[in-house]
């Protein structure tokens, strides 16, 4: 299929890209994901929550670095945003090699998230630049599906990886990765924002742009809706290493069990890249939070039912079938969110994402900061947070603009 705007590279080849600049950021939460009790014990600490901010303070540095990304995009170009964020992230990773106690990893943790950052919102920018409406919609998906085969195996690799040697082996492996997509980028990747759609990095300028992005309704609503949905799971995989370690001791089966619970996540996004064209994206995110809400629903009486903890065999199913929900609606939310924002792409990106994560990150740490010693506190959150997407959605599918009309639905 040949890339509007760009005859030198072939669409297999940027979805590959664009996956693999998208699961940089899974990649670097997913893959220590067995090595966090380890990672805090070599700094002298002991309680197992605190073992959290290693993946919130990624998040922060993510989220807050992708509001500066899209506007300076929008001027020089998306590659070499790229590659300076890709830049920063591998010094990152060595900083955290170096890092002498808790709080300079933690820093540099979030370094990393600040360099992972420009990956995620030149994905969201080239993705809008060279699609439109479903068939971007349909991209995401495919991009997702290559994606999420990272925290099916990551946490198996981290595992494989710890028996090899100590913790900061992992680190290696981000150092590697990070260069391989910049390397892969620099000489491949081409420009995708058109000469003439650069627009002068004044301050001006990027007022008025920062101010048509929040001004449109459809667009905040949908980067609220994004992060609201991702911060239940967010508080999931904050707690992830607990829950199967100290609430199920099912630690040697927690790379196999995460694994195999977000294979399902990555089984849906496919199915969504099918049926999206059909059905729209609107229709599809609809019904997908709707039987997530019902999910959550059941999941969270079942946890009431068995005082808190169900069997493990009934936790992993009941993940899976939020996966399911989420993966389905996911990559849509996304794409909605972004369909108005073509004329201020990088801008859009950035606010849509830096609202999304931030709002994912920080919910998801206050959820996962009560797990104790039930599953309670994250079920609950993941009910909550379903609730108010839902809400939003549902409002928004009956009082949709005549753009979401006409792009979004067939």
């Amino acid at each position: 299929m040949p890339i509007k705007n760009n005859h030198n590279i072939a669409y297999g080849e940027l979805i590959l890209l664009l996956a693999f600049m998208t699961s940089l950021g899974a990649l670097t939460i997913d893959l220590q994901l067995p090595a966090m009790p380890l990672i805090l014990e070599s700094f002298g600490l002991t309680a197992a929550n605190q073992q959290q901010w290693m993946i919130t303070a990624y998040m922060f540095g993510f989220a807050g670095a992708q509001i500066f990304y899209g506007p300076i995009s929008d001027s020089f170009g998306r590659k070499p945003v790229l590659i300076f964020g890709l830049t920063v992230y591998v010094l990152a990773s060595i900083a955290c090699l170096l890092a002498d106690s808790y709080w300079m990893f933690l820093f540099a943790r979030g370094l990393q998230g600040v360099g992972a950052a420009s990956a995620r919102i030149m994905v969201n920018a080239i993705t809008r630049d060279f699609f439109q409406g479903n068939e971007m919609a349909k991209v995401t998906s495919l991009v997702m599906l290559i994606f999420i085969m990272v925290p099916v195996f990551a946490p198996a690799l981290g595992s494989v990886i710890l028996l090899l040697g100590d913790w900061h082996l992992i680190l290696w492996v981000y150092m590697i990765f990070g260069l391989l997509v910049m390397v892969w980028s620099m000489f491949r990747l081409p420009e995708s924002l058109a000469q003439t759609h650069k627009k002068p990095l004044r301050l001006g300028k990027i007022k008025i742009a920062f101010l048509q992005v929040v001004s449109e309704p459809l667009s905040m609503s949908f980067a609220v809706i994004s992060g609201v949905v991702f911060a239940g799971f967010m508080a999931y995989l904050n707690a992830a290493e607990q829950i199967y370690s100290h609430i199920y001791d099912a630690k040697q089966q927690f790379p196999y069990l995460f694994g195999g619970i977000a294979l399902f996540f990555g089984l849906s996004a496919f199915v969504n890249s099918k049926i999206v064209m059909r059905f729209g994206a609107m229709q599809v995110t609809f019904y997908g939070m709707l039987v997530l809400l019902l999910a959550n629903l059941i999941s969270l009486l079942l946890v009431v039912l068995y005082a808190g903890i169900p069997p493990l065999w009934l936790f992993v199913v009941m993940m899976a079938s939020i996966n399911v929900c989420i993966g389905l609606a996911y990559g849509n939310l996304m794409a909605i969110a972004m369909l108005p924002l073509g004329h201020v792409a990088g801008m859009g990106a950035s606010v849509i994402g830096t609202i999304s994560a931030i709002l994912a990150a920080g919910i998801g740490i206050y959820i996962s900061q009560q797990l104790k010693h039930t599953l309670m506190p994250i079920m609950l959150g993941f009910f909550i947070t379903s609730l108010i997407a839902f809400i939003l959605v549902y409002y928004f599918r009956n009082h949709s603009s005549d753009e979401l009309d006409s792009v979004l639905v067939d």
